[in-house]
């Protein structure tokens, strides 16, 4: 499936969302609001959130208006300390190691490390067109979606954390998660009718061991795009998604794909669980707020996290 710049997705997410006339501030603690009409602003957003599994840091792409300002930043669950950690615009989709020294993230259509410290910043692909890494929970992969289908096929790779070699595996496959109980790869493959009509997604399981895959479960739903998947450490998946000219909204579902639940009403892009599976946090997608929220894991309890004065001198 070809990659959307995560950027330009959300331009068109924001022109699709509802709003209100509340500014961010004003919305501190409370529920997102619904209707209304506010002032547009695309110069500053937060999204692709990352929990570590210590669960003392939220990494996260910044976009902003200020050039240097943009990349990877790092905010504490109640907000209180808030970085940049990597500078650099389209250094997006962040993704801890298992033992939080570590995070890959994408850049430049290709997959990249560094420490939390600062130091060892290293490519580790360089071929192709690399998006969405996922490290593995005993730390030795790097789990991502491939877009390019000529010299090497597209779709579901990983990396070795260590050696940097790579190896495909799948087709068509992306927006890799993995189970932390069973080393398993969850995918989305894309559904489409031969006249081009996107039918929704199935979720898929790739066992690393026996080398095999199978089914977990249709997405369906009239141009329906879901992505964005994260397992959880209690065995449920949040994902983002999303009808053809609709909002798109974070939903919940158990392990084998049933008991699906809407979390968010007003808009949701991108979220992932804090380490004990209790929490998420969540991008607000209304185009007036566009920052980081946290809620309970039944979708209760909606708190904002980041602010625009988070990223004041």
């Amino acid at each position: 499936m070809k990659n959307i710049n995560p950027l330009i997705l959300l331009i068109i997410i924001v022109f699709l969302t509802t709003s209100c006339k509340k500014n961010a501030k004003d919305n501190k603690g409370q529920e997102p609001c619904v209707g209304g009409c506010g002032t547009i602003d695309f110069n500053i957003v937060d999204y692709q959130p990352a929990w570590s599994p210590d669960g003392k840091y939220i990494a996260y792409y910044h976009i902003d208006k200020e050039v240097a300002k943009n990349g990877i930043w790092l905010i504490t669950p109640d907000g209180k300390e808030n970085r940049l950690w990597h500078s650099g615009v389209g250094a997006e989709t962040p993704t801890w190691s298992p033992d939080g020294q570590w995070i890959a993230f994408s850049q430049g259509a290709q997959i990249w490390k560094k420490k939390l410290n600062g130091d060892s910043l290293t490519r580790i692909t360089n071929e192709g067109r690399n998006f969405f890494p996922a490290w593995s929970p005993d730390g030795k992969w790097i789990a991502y979606g491939q877009s390019i289908c000529n010299a090497t096929p597209c779709g579901l790779w990983i990396v070795s954390a260590s050696t940097n070699s790579t190896s495909f595996l799948m087709n068509y496959g992306n927006f890799p998660t993995w189970n932390p109980h069973t080393m398993e790869i969850i995918y989305q493959t894309t559904i489409v009718e031969t006249n081009g009509n996107v039918l929704g997604d199935s979720l898929w399981v790739f066992n690393l061991a026996s080398n095999k895959k199978r089914g977990l479960i249709a997405l369906t739903g009239k141009n329906l795009t879901n992505n964005y998947f994260k397992y959880s450490s209690n065995d449920k998946i949040g994902f983002t998604s999303q009808p053809m000219g609709g909002v798109p909204q974070i939903w919940l579902m158990n392990a084998d794909g049933s008991n699906q639940k809407q979390l968010t009403q007003t808009g949701g892009y991108t979220s992932d669980w804090s380490p004990d599976g209790s929490k998420i946090v969540f991008t607000d997608s209304r185009a007036v707020n566009g920052r980081l929220w946290l809620m309970n894991a039944d979708g209760s309890n909606k708190q904002q996290l980041s602010f625009a004065e988070n990223f004041n001198p």
